[in-house]
């Protein structure tokens, strides 16, 4: 299965060297023709060429640190303290913008 991972990701790479020759090749010709169906072809090239790129997941690996996650942890369990606190004293506040507006903004927390 690996190796057919491996050829497939070749073939991708293989396909994006192609399209960022022929997208060189219609940004000369639109520098010297100056036709705009050359700037056409470029933004369909570029357009092929992300989407290729965001298959393959080419984007930059951020490590998460430990801390980091701990901080997480400590905001959503703050912020579901939050929620069950705004529960019990919105009963006993009348209906207003503000209190619609605070239910909307804690509805998706978990």
């Amino acid at each position: 299965m690996q190796k057919v991972i491996e050829n497939a990701t070749l073939k991708i790479v293989q396909a994006m060297d192609k399209n960022r020759k022929a997208y060189n090749e219609a940004r000369d010709w639109l520098n010297d023709t100056g036709y705009y169906r050359y700037q056409k072809k470029m933004d369909k090239l570029d357009g092929e060429y992300e989407e290729l790129q965001a298959f393959l997941h080419i984007e930059e690996k951020v490590e998460v640190q430990p801390e980091t996650i701990r901080e997480c942890d400590e905001l959503k369990r703050t912020l579901s303290n939050i929620k069950s606190k705004w529960n019990y004293l919105k009963a006993d506040m009348p209906v207003s913008a503000d209190t619609i507006g605070l239910d909307d903004l804690l509805r998706d927390v978990q």
